[in-house]
Protein backbone atom coordinates (compact mmCIF):
# COMPACT_ATOMS: atom_id res chain seq x y z
CA UNK A 1 0.00 0.00 0.00
CA UNK A 2 1.40 3.26 -1.01
CA UNK A 3 2.09 5.90 1.60
CA UNK A 4 -0.65 8.85 2.15
CA UNK A 5 0.34 12.10 1.53
CA UNK A 6 0.92 14.19 4.41
CA UNK A 7 -1.37 17.25 4.60
CA UNK A 8 -0.02 20.47 2.69
CA UNK A 9 2.81 18.62 0.86
CA UNK A 10 1.54 20.45 -2.32
CA UNK A 11 1.63 23.80 -0.42
CA UNK A 12 5.23 23.33 1.21
CA UNK A 13 6.71 21.53 -1.96
CA UNK A 14 7.29 18.01 -0.62
CA UNK A 15 8.49 16.15 -3.33
CA UNK A 16 6.96 13.05 -2.29
CA UNK A 17 4.57 11.63 0.62
CA UNK A 18 6.16 10.34 3.71
CA UNK A 19 5.96 6.71 5.18
CA UNK A 20 4.68 5.94 8.20
CA UNK A 21 7.14 6.76 10.97
CA UNK A 22 9.48 3.66 11.76
CA UNK A 23 9.16 1.88 15.03
CA UNK A 24 12.46 3.03 16.75
CA UNK A 25 11.49 6.89 15.85
CA UNK A 26 8.00 6.56 17.55
CA UNK A 27 9.70 4.69 20.37
CA UNK A 28 12.64 7.74 20.96
CA UNK A 29 10.33 10.11 20.49
CA UNK A 30 7.94 8.80 23.55
CA UNK A 31 10.92 7.53 25.75
CA UNK A 32 14.09 9.04 24.71
CA UNK A 33 12.65 12.62 24.17
CA UNK A 34 15.68 14.44 23.83
CA UNK A 35 15.12 18.12 22.98
CA UNK A 36 11.72 16.81 21.99
CA UNK A 37 10.01 20.51 22.32
CA UNK A 38 12.68 22.07 20.14
CA UNK A 39 11.86 19.40 17.69
CA UNK A 40 7.74 19.96 17.52
CA UNK A 41 8.57 24.06 18.15
CA UNK A 42 10.12 24.17 14.79
CA UNK A 43 7.91 21.80 12.68
CA UNK A 44 5.07 23.86 13.70
CA UNK A 45 7.29 27.06 12.81
CA UNK A 46 7.83 25.49 9.40
CA UNK A 47 4.73 23.20 8.77
CA UNK A 48 2.11 24.88 10.93
CA UNK A 49 -0.19 26.48 8.82
CA UNK A 50 -0.23 23.34 6.19
CA UNK A 51 -0.04 19.76 8.28
CA UNK A 52 -2.46 19.13 11.58
CA UNK A 53 -0.54 18.39 14.90
CA UNK A 54 -0.83 14.33 14.36
CA UNK A 55 1.20 14.61 11.43
CA UNK A 56 3.57 17.40 12.93
CA UNK A 57 4.53 14.65 15.31
CA UNK A 58 4.38 11.93 12.62
CA UNK A 59 7.37 13.63 10.80
CA UNK A 60 9.02 14.11 14.17
CA UNK A 61 9.11 10.48 14.93
CA UNK A 62 10.68 10.29 11.59
CA UNK A 63 13.12 12.26 12.36
CA UNK A 64 14.30 10.84 15.62
CA UNK A 65 14.18 7.33 13.64
CA UNK A 66 16.66 9.36 11.07
CA UNK A 67 19.02 10.23 14.22
CA UNK A 68 19.35 6.84 15.30
CA UNK A 69 20.40 5.06 11.94
CA UNK A 70 22.44 8.59 11.83
CA UNK A 71 24.34 7.13 14.73
CA UNK A 72 24.53 3.96 13.69
CA UNK A 73 25.93 4.38 10.09
CA UNK A 74 28.55 6.73 11.89
CA UNK A 75 29.68 3.97 14.49
CA UNK A 76 29.82 1.07 11.68
CA UNK A 77 31.29 3.31 8.91
CA UNK A 78 35.32 2.38 10.09
CA UNK A 79 34.27 -1.56 9.91
CA UNK A 80 33.41 -1.44 6.15
CA UNK A 81 35.95 -2.09 3.32
CA UNK A 82 36.92 1.30 1.17
CA UNK A 83 35.32 -0.49 -2.05
CA UNK A 84 32.17 -0.78 0.18
CA UNK A 85 32.23 2.59 1.33
CA UNK A 86 32.13 4.25 -2.20
CA UNK A 87 29.30 1.92 -3.05
CA UNK A 88 27.64 2.61 -0.09
CA UNK A 89 27.88 6.67 -1.84
CA UNK A 90 26.26 7.60 -5.47
CA UNK A 91 27.26 11.21 -6.67
CA UNK A 92 24.83 12.50 -8.56
CA UNK A 93 25.20 16.04 -11.36
CA UNK A 94 29.33 16.38 -10.74
CA UNK A 95 29.10 18.04 -13.93
CA UNK A 96 27.82 21.09 -12.43
CA UNK A 97 30.99 20.92 -9.88
CA UNK A 98 33.60 20.36 -12.78
CA UNK A 99 31.97 23.60 -14.92
CA UNK A 100 32.63 26.09 -11.89
CA UNK A 101 35.93 24.00 -11.24
CA UNK A 102 37.49 24.07 -14.98
CA UNK A 103 37.30 28.54 -14.62
CA UNK A 104 39.87 27.70 -12.17
CA UNK A 105 38.88 30.08 -9.75
CA UNK A 106 37.82 27.80 -6.33
CA UNK A 107 34.32 26.68 -5.64
CA UNK A 108 32.60 27.67 -3.05
CA UNK A 109 29.61 25.52 -1.69
CA UNK A 110 26.94 25.89 0.15
CA UNK A 111 24.88 23.06 2.00
CA UNK A 112 23.18 21.97 5.06
CA UNK A 113 22.81 19.29 7.89
CA UNK A 114 20.91 16.83 5.58
CA UNK A 115 20.63 13.06 5.57
CA UNK A 116 23.78 11.73 6.86
CA UNK A 117 26.72 14.37 5.88
CA UNK A 118 29.63 13.14 7.85
CA UNK A 119 29.04 9.42 6.23
CA UNK A 120 28.06 10.32 2.80
CA UNK A 121 30.85 13.18 2.47
CA UNK A 122 33.76 10.78 4.11
CA UNK A 123 32.39 7.82 2.24
CA UNK A 124 31.24 9.46 -1.37
CA UNK A 125 33.85 12.12 -1.97
CA UNK A 126 37.06 9.47 -0.85
CA UNK A 127 36.09 8.32 -4.44
CA UNK A 128 35.14 11.40 -5.96
CA UNK A 129 37.69 11.05 -9.47
CA UNK A 130 39.58 13.59 -9.64
CA UNK A 131 39.11 15.67 -6.72
CA UNK A 132 40.92 14.25 -3.54
CA UNK A 133 42.37 16.22 -1.40
CA UNK A 134 40.78 19.38 -2.81
CA UNK A 135 37.25 19.81 -0.92
CA UNK A 136 37.47 21.32 2.63
CA UNK A 137 34.96 22.00 5.13
CA UNK A 138 34.77 25.03 7.35
CA UNK A 139 33.12 24.10 10.11
CA UNK A 140 33.05 25.05 14.51
CA UNK A 141 34.71 22.78 16.83
CA UNK A 142 32.35 19.96 17.89
CA UNK A 143 31.56 19.04 21.61
CA UNK A 144 32.96 17.08 23.47
CA UNK A 145 36.89 16.96 22.00
CA UNK A 146 37.47 13.52 20.95
CA UNK A 147 34.36 13.66 19.10
CA UNK A 148 35.82 16.69 17.37
CA UNK A 149 39.16 14.32 16.86
CA UNK A 150 37.59 11.42 15.81
CA UNK A 151 35.42 13.89 12.80
CA UNK A 152 38.51 15.64 11.85
CA UNK A 153 40.78 12.08 11.25
CA UNK A 154 38.25 10.87 9.41
CA UNK A 155 37.76 13.53 7.31
CA UNK A 156 41.76 13.66 6.69
CA UNK A 157 41.68 9.70 5.78
CA UNK A 158 38.74 10.74 2.87
CA UNK A 159 41.61 13.55 1.56
CA UNK A 160 39.02 16.76 3.23
CA UNK A 161 40.66 19.27 4.51
CA UNK A 162 38.79 20.84 7.82
CA UNK A 163 38.83 24.60 8.55
CA UNK A 164 37.96 25.71 11.72
CA UNK A 165 35.70 28.46 11.72
CA UNK A 166 38.05 30.69 14.20
CA UNK A 167 40.11 32.68 11.95
CA UNK A 168 39.75 30.89 8.82
CA UNK A 169 39.68 34.07 5.95
CA UNK A 170 43.56 33.23 4.82
CA UNK A 171 43.25 29.79 4.75
CA UNK A 172 39.79 29.94 2.48
CA UNK A 173 41.37 32.80 0.68
CA UNK A 174 44.37 30.28 0.04
CA UNK A 175 42.65 27.06 -1.14
CA UNK A 176 40.28 28.86 -3.21
CA UNK A 177 43.51 30.73 -4.91
CA UNK A 178 44.63 26.96 -5.42
CA UNK A 179 41.26 26.14 -7.25
CA UNK A 180 40.10 23.78 -4.39
CA UNK A 181 36.72 23.81 -3.42
CA UNK A 182 35.25 24.98 -0.10
CA UNK A 183 32.21 23.86 2.06
CA UNK A 184 30.52 26.04 4.16
CA UNK A 185 27.44 24.68 6.52
CA UNK A 186 24.80 27.48 6.40
CA UNK A 187 22.06 25.95 8.37
CA UNK A 188 22.88 26.93 11.78
CA UNK A 189 21.66 30.03 13.82
CA UNK A 190 24.71 32.54 13.36
CA UNK A 191 25.77 34.44 17.05
CA UNK A 192 26.54 38.28 16.98
CA UNK A 193 28.09 40.37 14.18
CA UNK A 194 28.94 37.55 11.80
CA UNK A 195 25.09 36.62 10.87
CA UNK A 196 22.78 38.96 8.72
CA UNK A 197 19.21 38.50 9.41
CA UNK A 198 17.26 36.79 6.43
CA UNK A 199 14.10 34.65 6.43
CA UNK A 200 14.60 30.90 6.61
CA UNK A 201 11.13 29.29 5.46
CA UNK A 202 9.52 32.45 6.10
CA UNK A 203 10.93 33.31 9.23
CA UNK A 204 13.82 35.40 10.25
CA UNK A 205 16.55 33.57 11.21
CA UNK A 206 20.83 35.07 11.81
CA UNK A 207 22.45 33.59 9.30
CA UNK A 208 26.47 33.70 8.61
CA UNK A 209 27.28 36.66 6.45
CA UNK A 210 30.89 35.01 5.42
CA UNK A 211 29.72 33.26 2.09
CA UNK A 212 28.36 35.69 0.93
CA UNK A 213 30.84 38.54 1.58
CA UNK A 214 33.30 35.81 -0.32
CA UNK A 215 31.74 35.62 -2.49
CA UNK A 216 31.36 39.13 -4.00
CA UNK A 217 34.85 39.49 -3.18
CA UNK A 218 36.44 36.96 -4.83
CA UNK A 219 33.43 36.07 -8.06
CA UNK A 220 34.10 32.61 -6.99
CA UNK A 221 30.68 30.76 -7.63
CA UNK A 222 28.49 29.14 -4.62
CA UNK A 223 27.30 25.72 -5.75
CA UNK A 224 24.33 24.32 -3.52
CA UNK A 225 24.86 20.23 -2.55
CA UNK A 226 22.80 18.25 -0.64
CA UNK A 227 23.07 14.51 1.28
CA UNK A 228 20.39 12.93 1.92
CA UNK A 229 19.51 8.49 2.67
CA UNK A 230 17.49 6.51 0.16
CA UNK A 231 15.06 4.24 1.12
CA UNK A 232 17.45 1.04 0.76
CA UNK A 233 20.04 2.71 2.69
CA UNK A 234 22.35 4.35 -0.16
CA UNK A 235 23.65 7.69 -0.08
CA UNK A 236 23.07 10.42 -2.25
CA UNK A 237 25.59 13.65 -2.63
CA UNK A 238 24.03 16.20 -5.07
CA UNK A 239 25.46 18.89 -6.65
CA UNK A 240 23.30 21.89 -8.44
CA UNK A 241 23.85 24.66 -10.74
CA UNK A 242 25.72 27.56 -9.53
CA UNK A 243 23.82 30.42 -7.99
CA UNK A 244 23.76 33.52 -9.51
CA UNK A 245 25.59 36.67 -7.56
CA UNK A 246 22.94 39.16 -7.20
CA UNK A 247 24.46 42.60 -7.65
CA UNK A 248 23.97 45.56 -5.43
CA UNK A 249 26.05 49.05 -4.85
CA UNK A 250 25.16 48.74 -1.54
CA UNK A 251 27.66 45.93 0.44
CA UNK A 252 25.43 45.50 3.43
CA UNK A 253 21.83 44.90 1.11
CA UNK A 254 23.93 42.47 -1.66
CA UNK A 255 25.09 40.16 1.58
CA UNK A 256 21.33 40.31 2.74
CA UNK A 257 20.04 39.24 -0.97
CA UNK A 258 22.55 36.84 -1.80
CA UNK A 259 22.74 34.61 1.77
CA UNK A 260 18.65 34.91 1.22
CA UNK A 261 19.11 32.90 -1.97
CA UNK A 262 21.79 30.68 -0.03
CA UNK A 263 19.02 30.00 2.64
CA UNK A 264 16.47 29.34 -0.23
CA UNK A 265 18.21 26.76 -1.88
CA UNK A 266 18.50 24.83 1.43
CA UNK A 267 14.81 24.76 1.67
CA UNK A 268 14.60 23.45 -1.54
CA UNK A 269 17.00 20.67 -0.30
CA UNK A 270 15.50 20.08 2.87
CA UNK A 271 11.79 20.28 1.73
CA UNK A 272 12.24 16.59 -0.45
CA UNK A 273 13.69 15.11 2.67
CA UNK A 274 12.03 16.88 5.46
CA UNK A 275 12.78 14.01 8.38
CA UNK A 276 16.37 13.93 7.36
CA UNK A 277 17.26 17.56 8.56
CA UNK A 278 18.44 18.72 11.77
CA UNK A 279 15.07 19.86 13.38
CA UNK A 280 16.59 19.44 16.88
CA UNK A 281 19.10 22.92 16.22
CA UNK A 282 17.46 25.81 17.56
CA UNK A 283 17.56 27.25 13.97
CA UNK A 284 15.31 30.34 15.05
CA UNK A 285 16.03 32.31 18.13
CA UNK A 286 13.74 35.43 17.95
CA UNK A 287 15.18 38.53 19.69
CA UNK A 288 18.83 37.60 19.53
Amino acid sequence: MSPTPLAGDRARGLEKPLPPPPLAGRLIFHLLPVRRGVVLANLRRVFGESLGAGEIRRLAQAHYAHLALLLWEFVRLPLLSRRRREELVRVENSDAIRRVHEQGRGVLIVTAHLGNWEVATTAGLDGFPGYRGQFHVLRRRLWPDWLDRLVTRRFTAAGIGVLPKAGALDGILTRLAAGDAVVFVLDQHCVGRDGVVVDFFGHPASTSRSLAILSRATGVPVIPASTWREADGRHVIRFEEALPLIPSADANEGIRLNTRVYNAALERMILRHPEQWFWVHRRWKDGD
